[in-house]
């Protein structure tokens, strides 16, 4: 856990660093030597002791149980991907780890029909035994946890959050009763040090941890600069499959999925789509072998004294360095969300954009709209009545309304 948390070394160079050595504690001891061969200038500091100790003093007081590479339970797929975490924490049913999962990621701003559809999906794949990974976000993704959740009793299925901040932060901050659940009946995961608050930063690393985790991942309404992009693209690089929810071409949340569908990703219209492709690639006895490429006996007990001199260590070291600026890992939403000095726009102002939000072109049940706004059923005719006077939204026949296309 020191060498993990030690300054330039990212999960690439660790991983370098223990093929080489064999362990964590003879790659400590190297240090010396690979700091005074090193011409870089992303010069390797060892972390203190005493904030590794710290740390774990922390996890503990939140009952989050550290999970390092290597250990049984450690995710056999997640340990696939180049950049898998050195160790990560977790609170909940661990065991959820070790059993087959399905990424579902999507737009924060969801509408009800995305969210729906978000929950549909869930819960046929945690009623088929399956695991739902996702990342506590608004929208898609709380629908998805939601949907996983209220299954989890009547099959062997479950859910999976995967944090952007330490795992006992939560964030946003109405999931709180989610996040309990989350706790209580799933399990909720994160690589950053408990108490650690969610930056912009933190979640394209949080995005590869969901796609490693899962078989493929599914995209349910995403804008072109959407970080549900970034997790379809982390899928495609790591060897999964992407899939992606159609939309209509007027709907900007629509574009990313079409975008991905157009590029090669499977159309997803229901869960067989998903299942069957589960079904396929557990036929595949390379992807569930017993041998694990990250477990105790598997390391090197001692070092490869057959390579050139920290060649590779600072290659990786490169290529960590590499990742954490790649201009592509940006989710400008996260930084909108994350500022601390919120402007406070009129109250009203701010209920009619979210309950506008909800709406898509396709026509969506009132009673549907008002069950998922969570507002009264005056306060949403009321201000449906004031969209329709502004010429943003339309009724049709059975009690239904959606946006106008522009």
């Amino acid at each position: 856990m020191r060498l993990a948390r030690s300054s330039n070394i990212g999960p690439v160079t660790f991983r370098k660093m223990l093929d080489r050595f064999g362990s964590a504690r003879a790659a400590i001891e190297a240090l010396p030597d690979i700091i005074a061969h090193s011409k870089a200038t992303r010069k390797i500091i060892l972390a203190n002791r005493e904030d590794t100790v710290a740390e774990i003093e922390t996890a503990k007081a939140c009952n989050a149980k550290p999970i390092i590479f290597g250990d049984p339970e450690y995710p056999h797929l997640l340990a696939r991907i180049e950049d898998a975490p050195p160790y990560f924490y977790a609170i909940g049913k661990t065991e959820l780890l070790g059993k087959t999962s399905i990424g579902i990621v999507g737009a924060r701003n969801a509408s009800a029909n995305g969210c729906g559809f978000a929950r549909k999906l869930s819960h046929e794949i945690t009623s088929a035994g399956y695991v739902v990974v996702s990342g506590m976000a608004r929208g898609i993704d709380g629908a998805a946890h939601s949907a996983a959740i209220q299954g989890t009793s009547l099959n062997a299925g479950g859910t999976i959050a995967v944090l952007g901040g330490g795992v006992d932060v939560i964030y946003p901050r109405e999931h709180q009763e989610l996040y309990e659940q989350l706790c209580d009946q799933g399990c909720v995961i994160s690589e950053m040090p408990p108490g650690l608050k969610p930056q912009a930063r933190h979640f394209p690393r949080r995005n590869r941890i969901i796609s490693g985790l899962s078989l493929g991942t599914v995209v349910i309404e995403a804008g072109r600069n959407s970080g549900s992009l970034i997790t379809a693209r982390f899928a495609a690089e790591q060897g999964r499959d992407v899939f992606a929810v159609p939309g209509s071409p007027t709907d900007p949340r629509a574009a990313g999925p079409n975008s991905l569908i157009r590029d090669g990703a499977i159309l997803c219209d229901s869960a067989d789509v998903i299942l069957d492709a589960i079904r396929s690639a557990e036929q595949n006895a390379q992807l569930f072998e017993e041998f694990h490429p990250f477990n105790t006996n598997a390391r090197k007990s001692s070092a490869d004294t057959t390579l050139s001199p920290y060649d590779e260590i600072f290659a990786s070291l490169d290529q960590d360095a590499a990742i954490r600026n790649d201009k592509n890992n940006t989710q400008l939403v996260e930084k909108n969300e994350l500022s601390q000095k919120i402007s406070e726009p009129d109250l009203a102002l701010k209920t009619t954009e979210r309950l506008y939000e909800l709406l898509s072109s396709s026509p969506l049940l009132i009673d549907e709209l008002i069950r998922t706004s969570d507002l009264p059923a005056e306060q949403v005719s009321t201000i449906l009545i004031e969209l329709e006077l502004a010429g943003r939204v339309e009724r049709h026949p059975g009690n239904r309304v959606s946006r106008i296309a522009k």
